[in-house]
């Protein structure tokens, strides 16, 4: 069985489950299985999170060992390596917490648009409603869901530290993503919109909670 194949029926669709028989609701089932996931993996969101401020501090030494050694490519990559094992920084480790989470929410993706989760809104469709939202698995008509994931895109984007060339380069990843989420099952635009609002909550915490500490 495919790894997707087996967190979708071992893992997602039983939590799914459970969390209905909780709420009553297979939207809330949604947000609580977001909510679940979000704090599952926020050791890891946090490890990503201190990595790339390690990285962010070390710039200016990164640019300085860049100029100094520009004509030498080689002396440049020693000097650069030898900072990294200087100030304890992998600079891979960024990379590896999106790795390990990346099966799992590719799972929870696709848990929300499997027929089996369509079943199981068939057996009980008057809990796939869900406020304006006719049926979960539909998408919503009204595109209310896919314009606040454009707004949270946004706003996701204004929480986080970037240089002004990667800001130029995410510029229209909003409308972007209203237009993909388009056509999208409503379900999946609850969790994608709840994922979204939380991260950027966690993002918030995290800058203002290192906002004035130098991260050893």
């Amino acid at each position: 069985m495919h790894p997707i194949q087996f967190l979708i029926e071992n893992l997602m669709l039983p939590l799914l489950k459970l969390f209905y028989s909780v709420s009553h609701s297979y939207a809330f089932a949604i947000m609580i299985l977001t909510l679940v996931v979000k704090i599952i993996f926020y050791p890891l969101n946090k490890k990503q999170f201190i990595s790339m401020k390690k990285m962010s501090e070390l710039q200016p030494m990164f640019k300085k060992i860049q100029a100094k050694f520009k004509d030498e490519p080689q002396k440049m990559q020693a000097e650069m390596m030898k900072l990294y094992k200087t100030n304890g920084v992998n600079p891979l480790s960024g990379c590896l917490p999106l790795l390990i989470q990346l099966p799992f929410l590719i799972a929870l993706f696709y848990t929300l648009t499997s027929p089996a989760f369509q079943n199981m809104l068939a057996v009980s469709s008057a809990n796939a409603t869900f406020l304006w939202i006719s049926n979960l698995v539909k998408p919503d008509h009204f595109y209310i869901l896919p314009a606040l994931l454009g707004i949270s895109t946004w706003l996701s984007q204004k929480t986080m530290t970037v240089d002004p060339q990667q800001a130029k380069m995410f510029m229209f990843m909003p409308f972007l993503m209203v237009i993909i989420s388009l056509n999208f099952p409503a379900g999946v635009l609850i969790y994608w919109n709840l994922s979204q609002i939380l991260t950027i909550a966690q993002q918030v915490y995290m800058n203002k909670k290192y906002e004035k500490t130098k991260i050893a």
